[in-house]
């Protein structure tokens, strides 16, 4: 059985027809608490010990696998056994791949762990990277109002003006991928992290 934490509901079909892609067979289970993020985005930092309350509630379903699809919590996950985080395998692929890196986030609270996490991965493979920040801030009203196409054009918009200074595009958060439809045609690829999260981590732990 695979587990999710979410902190929003929107989430749950995305990850469930992924899982469906790879392994039409496991059982998923998903987890959500909306009052991390909100806390995160109040008070600037990370609701430690709820967030350790809540996995230490999805460990008791005994799941071979816990993922946590918020990219503001990708901290709490490196200091946390038995919970990965979906932006890790994509973040690795990027700092391998390429030097010039857009991070491209639409709440603040995740701009500093998603960097903390490119630049970890550069010291891991030895390599120097450029991070050039793409603030889509403006996108996160319509995020909370739950208007997704106003949410994708915003972030869209905010990356066609920074995309010619870099070698590529990352959207720090799952729910950013609405972004990709307004981006065809874009010189550089644009990458997200829930289909390249789910099927490194299926892979890794013997489930596809």
């Amino acid at each position: 059985m695979i587990a999710f934490l979410h902190t929003s509901d929107i989430h749950i079909p995305k990850f469930d027809d992924l899982v469906k892609k790879f392994n039409s067979k496991i059982e998923v289970q998903h987890f959500v608490n909306a009052e991390i993020l909100a806390s995160a985005l109040v008070n600037g930092k990370t609701d430690h010990e709820t967030f350790c309350a809540e996995v230490e509630k999805i460990k008791a379903s005994k799941p071979k696998l816990i993922i946590c699809t918020c990219s503001t919590y990708g901290g709490e996950c490196d200091d946390m056994e038995g919970i990965e985080r979906i932006d890790l395998p994509i973040a690795k692929y990027l700092v391998k791949n390429y030097r010039r890196i857009a991070l491209a986030y639409t709440a603040l609270s995740t701009k500093k762990t998603s960097e903390d996490l490119l630049l970890k991965s550069a010291e891991q493979l030895h390599k120097t990277i450029e991070i050039v920040p793409c603030d889509c801030s403006d996108a996160w009203p319509f995020y909370e109002s739950n208007d997704f196409e106003n949410y994708g054009l915003v972030i869209a918009e905010k990356i066609r003006t920074i995309a010619p200074k870099v070698d590529v595009v990352f959207l720090a958060q799952a729910s950013m991928e609405v972004a990709k439809q307004h981006l065809k045609g874009l010189s550089q690829n644009v990458y997200s992290s829930p289909e390249f999260g789910i099927k490194t981590f299926l892979h890794n732990f013997d489930l596809i």
